[in-house]
């Protein structure tokens, strides 16, 4: 069966949510907050969180002229960013399937855009993301190594807003505004791509020479819709839809001519079709008792999905008869989650107490099916759909204690995950501590234990529709991770900030999905495919920011480990993939006029690391062919990255008091041919040369916004 299974949910509004800190005591309806911010505590006195607001997001350089969240947290310190161009992230020694990334709460499984090159985030509605790579709340829970929080606006209830962007290869549009004056409001944000426009033209023209037709299409869709109801100033319920979505399709036909006899007329071709994407439902009410009783509850329903379609056809004339061979092939994959999030929250003078619960029904559905057919006989077919349930429990429990000069947050999560066969409980204590030696020294330490029950096959790294992700079970179990992370905060100055940690983490049943040489991944025996071991990744990290009234500059520097130890590949630890050794951002914008100003970032990390043979030996004549030899695993390291990104905004204000903005970007600036992939030669003396890749150049873009 070809494709995903349609599902239809009706969410229906539920009751009670949010927390508004107790230094929040307005009662003006469109104000009230939400149960997810991080009390009133800044968050320079929490190891690991990074807040980012809009205009952390839309400035810098835009990659191909379009903003990305992902990409403004791959500068950050202690996050690794894998391939050149990718929105890939490796988070203090994380795999890159281990971040949980969450939409006004509802957890999403894909997230990106072309493989990768963008994520599914649009800027024009996000309102705030916080980033944690440590110092994980206790309401947290499912992934191993970083939190990405984000958080979309809610429609103004009193007047109409909006924008309008244009790009290199995409567009955007959102609008929001009343629509009962401070009763009910929207928020729509939409965005697409238009690849396809300059593609059509392309291949009419290849059309219309030759006996070869081809065919081609690529279009991503993101879709954001908020709906704001505001009953009363304790009161606010919210509707919430997104679906992100890319489709790409290419094929070619061929009329062939055969002469024998007599001429005999054949198509052969071949055709790809895939479609993959997100979509996410929620509901939610938010509820204030009282100045210090809140309660906050969430219904939401995810999905993600892929559809790969593929199919080849040839000829041949043979005895004057025209024999053909056709083949098809089917892979899908939909993962889906159904949960309900509640939580309370009790604030006095010293303390805040949290509390809370969650649940989750999943099911994982991968389909793969293939057909043979010889002539015009019937299709011998293969495959089959195989269907896996769980269901994940959570409760958390958690005291924000303050005294004077000290903070401190204590919280336990209890996990349970039930699978057919098996269930898994897992207790997790979360502690985080501050400490204000002055007005101006911050000490902080954290520590957090974390699982993860969902596990991505994954044949490449790069986010292709082809990764599939499946539940723990009875044979693959949980992976667990523990972390402690402790640093400083000094406010050197008025204008400078410098922020100094190091952390320490351990891996259990880490796991390596072995069966690289396959694009579609088995789905019958895949339980068989991983090799579990154990993991460790341990650095330090440096945050050095000034910030005056025209200029801002951050220097970021990383200096980390990250090492694996498997005993049926190694019987050692050896270094991960991304073992970066150093990395080190510089980045500067600085304001010339009110309505121009310029940016420059400076990206450098250690090179990635791949597996190299070190000796390459000629088998026996009547054998054929060599047979390589390798010490460890990932025992050679590709040449050192870096780059420059420089982009200007031109600002100004039309007749009509709208702001409209012309960005220009250069990715690349000065042309530096970074290796993104690195494959093994020998020489004349058979001894193994290695031959490196590059593809990305420098790239300019450009954008227009207008804001109304």
């Amino acid at each position: 069966m070809r494709g995903s299974p349609t599902l239809y949910i009706s969410l229906l509004a539920l009751s009670l949510v949010s927390f508004s800190a107790e230094a929040q005591q307005t009662e003006i309806a469109d104000t009230l907050e939400r149960a997810v911010i991080i009390s009133a505590k800044s968050p320079s006195q929490f190891t690991g969180l990074k807040r980012l607001n809009s205009d952390d997001l839309l400035s810098g350089t835009a990659v191909l002229g379009t903003p990305d969240v992902i990409k403004v947290i791959q500068n950050l310190p202690g996050v690794a960013s894998g391939l050149e161009l990718m929105s890939g992230m490796y988070v203090h020694g994380g795999d890159g399937s281990d971040n949980l990334f969450l939409l006004d709460g509802v957890p999403l499984f894909q997230v990106s855009h072309l493989a990768g090159l963008f994520s599914s985030f649009n800027t024009d509605i996000v309102e705030t993301v916080d980033f944690y790579k440590s110092g994980f709340p206790a309401r947290f829970g499912g992934k191993l190594s970083s939190v990405v929080d984000v958080k979309t606006r809610d429609g103004s209830l009193d007047e109409f807003g909006g924008s309008f962007s244009i790009g290199l290869i995409d567009g955007r549009f959102s609008l929001q505004g009343p629509i009962i004056k401070n009763k009910l409001s929207f928020d729509l944000a939409f965005r697409r791509s238009w690849l396809d426009t300059i593609v059509s033209p392309l291949i009419a023209y290849v059309n219309s020479e030759g006996s070869t037709k081809a065919s081609g299409n690529y279009a991503l869709f993101d879709t954001n819709f908020n709906l704001t109801y505001v009953p009363s100033s304790r009161d606010k319920v919210n509707l919430r839809f997104f679906a992100g979505t890319d489709g790409f399709n290419y094929g070619e036909t061929t009329q062939e001519k055969f002469y024998g006899k007599e001429i005999y007329y054949a198509v052969s071709g071949s055709e790809m079709d895939i479609k993959w994407g997100n979509l996410a439902l929620s509901s939610s009410w938010e509820h204030r008792f009282s100045r210090r009783l809140h309660l906050s509850s969430l219904l939401y329903y995810s999905r993600g999905y892929s559809d790969i379609y593929e199919w080849q056809k040839a000829n041949q004339l043979v005895d004057e008869v025209i024999n053909s061979n056709e083949f098809s092939e089917t892979l899908s994959s939909s993962s889906n989650a159904v949960g309900l999030k509640s939580s309370l929250y009790l604030s006095f003078e010293h303390h805040r107490f949290s509390a809370g619960i969650s649940y989750q029904n999943l099911w994982f559905t991968p389909t793969h099916s293939a057909a043979k057919r010889v002539n015009e006989g019937e299709p011998v077919s293969s495959g089959g759909t195989n269907l896996y349930r769980a269901n994940e429990a959570a409760v958390f429990i958690e005291d924000e204690m303050s005294y004077g000069p000290f903070f401190l947050t204590a919280g336990l999560r209890l996990d349970g995950y039930f699978v057919d066969g098996k269930n898994y409980f897992r207790p997790q204590p979360r502690l985080l501590t501050s400490y204000n030696i002055t007005d101006d020294i911050i000490a902080k330490a954290s520590y957090e234990l974390t699982s993860q029950y969902t596990h991505l096959l994954s044949s490449i790294y790069i986010d292709i529709p082809t990764n599939i992700w499946m539940p723990s079970t009875s044979e693959v179990k949980p992976m667990d991770s523990q972390q402690f992370a402790a640093g400083f905060f000094v406010r050197l100055s008025k204008n400078w900030h410098f922020d100094i940690s190091g952390y320490y983490r351990s891996l259990r049943n880490c796991l390596i999905y072995s069966s690289s040489g396959s694009l579609f991944p088995p789905i019958d025996q895949w339980e068989d495919e991983f090799f579990s071991g154990i993991g460790r990744a341990y650095g330090g990290e440096f945050e050095l920011r000034y910030l005056s009234e025209r200029f801002l500059g951050n220097i970021n520097y990383t200096l980390s480990w990250s090492e694996r130890k498997f005993d049926e590949l190694y019987s050692d630890w050896f270094r991960d993939r991304f073992d970066n050794r150093h990395k080190l951002t510089l980045s500067g914008s600085y304001q010339i006029t009110e309505g121009i100003d310029v940016n420059a970032t400076w990206n450098y990390h250690g090179g990635n690391r791949v597996t190299l043979p070190e000796h390459i030996a000629d088998l026996p004549y009547e054998e054929g062919g060599v047979q390589l030899f390798f010490t460890e695993p990932y025992n050679a390291k590709m040449p050192d990255y870096h780059r420059l990104d420089l982009s200007c905004n031109f600002r100004k204000k039309t007749r009509r008091g709208n702001e409209r903005v012309w960005n220009i970007s250069i990715y690349n600036a000065y042309c530096r041919m970074n290796p993104i992939l690195m494959r093994v030669g020998s020489d004349e003396e058979s001894n193994p040369v290695a031959l490196v890749y590059s593809i990305v150049p420098i790239i300019p873009s450009f954008s227009y916004s207008l804001k109304f």
